[in-house]
């Protein structure tokens, strides 16, 4: 696959966070909990690096 574990889980996690940014009226705290992050500072971050997006545009589409 080329990647980590550790990658591939974290692959997993934030396309479910986004699904359900998208998809939901929860809070980042709670879909970060939903999706196994701590916080919703670590999920915002790894959104940012990795989607290249934040919050508000990822639910607008």
């Amino acid at each position: 696959m080329g990647k980590t574990s550790v990658s591939y889980v974290q692959d997993l996690r934030i396309e479910k966070a986004v699904h359900l940014l998208k998809t939901s009226n929860h809070s980042v705290e709670q879909i970060a909990g939903l999706v196994g992050y701590a916080d919703g500072v670590s999920l915002r971050t790894l959104l940012r690096r990795r989607v290249g997006k934040g919050i508000r545009e990822i639910r607008v589409g």
